[in-house]
């Protein structure tokens, strides 16, 4: 059983190394090709991009592994099953379960792993491709005066975004000021195209309008439309210059103390929370999409489908198995989305599609034998 089971392990870790491989080689040179203009025209040294490069591979990496062991585990029991070894197997008695044992053991470590790797090495690693790109592209604290999508925390309870912020004019363009109640709940927006800094007036609102919401922050009891308006905001525009911290860039450990930190300004960290279990629901992947994705390989390579034809039977496994990875892929997609927006709550949200899946999952493999 032992020289099974090595045996199996080996079918398994060749086309893994090589789909991992290639994953990464194919997101880099896409990832290059869509930044390429960017470097060029800021003039990034050659050696910068590529450390840039290495550097986002844990990243991208830790994103793609499932559907590498996904391919792995269906390329090698499409093999097996095709060749007629598992037919052999099966008729001297060793149970299907029992000869996809090591698979599942392996997808167990690379569960642990991918859950290490992504608390400690991603976050380090990424966080320095960020900060180069911050400073060779955005050129943060060098020269950049211009700043797109800003969003950032204020005192009181307070949050301000804005579509773009211009350091030369001190103004900001289509700008949203929210502010929130002792329990996170919303108590007041101003939304406005433009807001420009005066040094004795403060920051001045044009063309927008005042909500205030209910005191569960679901409903809006008052709107009122203005030309121009003034609000209580010491912030200079200087001030408002993000500090872009992004949770893959944070342990869980790091992120878990940055959600403390967000609440006590009255902030609501969904998003961050999200992320936050995120990071725990998403390394049992390798494990649920091999639980649906062998026993479809199995049966596609047993009946061989087009008319027989073996070949066409592991094509169609492969194929019929990277669907169920990337289904799998869009319910975590929309999990995510659901739970940012407040329709589940956050760990609900990040762990419905493992538990749709181990439900699936359990069931196919006790229809295996």
């Amino acid at each position: 059983m032992n020289l099974l089971h090595f045996y199996l392990a080996k079918e398994f870790v060749k086309p893994f190394l090589f789909s991992s491989f290639l994953f990464a080689f194919v997101i880099q040179l896409g990832h290059l090709f869509d930044r390429l203009e960017v470097f060029t025209r800021n003039e990034v040294p050659i050696h910068i991009i590529l450390v840039y490069l290495f550097s986002m591979v844990p990243l991208w990496l830790i994103q793609a592994l499932p559907i590498c062991t996904l391919i792995a585990g269906v390329i090698a029991v499409g093999n097996m099953s095709a060749s007629g070894e598992i037919f052999c197997l099966r008729s001297s008695g060793i149970s299907t379960r029992t000869i996809l044992k090591p698979l599942f053991l392996i997808s167990l470590f690379l569960t642990a792993l991918t859950f290490i790797l992504g608390d400690f090495l991603m976050p380090k690693s990424t966080f320095h491709a960020r900060s180069l790109y911050r400073t060779y592209v955005d050129k943060v604290g060098v020269q950049k005066m211009s700043w797109e999508d800003v969003i950032v925390l204020l005192p009181n309870k307070r949050r301000i975004s804005a579509k773009h912020l211009d350091l030369v004019k001190n103004e900001l363009d289509i700008v949203t000021v929210e502010e929130f109640g002792e329990h996170l709940n919303l108590r007041q927006t101003l939304t406005a195209k433009k807001a420009e800094w005066n040094p004795i007036k403060g920051w001045i609102f044009y063309d927008g309008v005042i909500r205030l919401f209910s005191k569960e922050g679901d409903e809006i009891i008052e709107e009122e439309s203005f030309i121009s308006a003034q609000i209580n905001l010491r912030e200079q525009p200087k001030d408002l210059v993000p500090l872009q911290i992004l949770p893959e860039e944070l342990s869980t450990s790091a992120l878990k103390r940055y959600i403390f930190k967000i609440s006590n300004l009255g902030i609501s960290p969904l998003k961050e929370e999200v992320q936050y279990y995120l990071k725990f629901a998403f390394p049992f992947t390798h494990i649920l999409v091999l639980a649906i994705g062998l026993p479809i390989a199995l049966r596609a390579t047993q009946t061989g489908g087009g008319r027989g034809k073996k070949s066409f039977g592991k094509m169609r496994s492969l194929a019929l198995s990277l669907l169920v990875g990337f289904f799998y892929y869009t319910l975590i997609t929309i999990g995510q989305a659901l739970g940012e927006s407040r329709k589940l709550p956050a760990v609900v949200s990040v762990w419905i599609a493992n538990i749709l899946f181990l439900v699936l999952g359990i069931y196919f493999l006790r229809k295996l034998d």
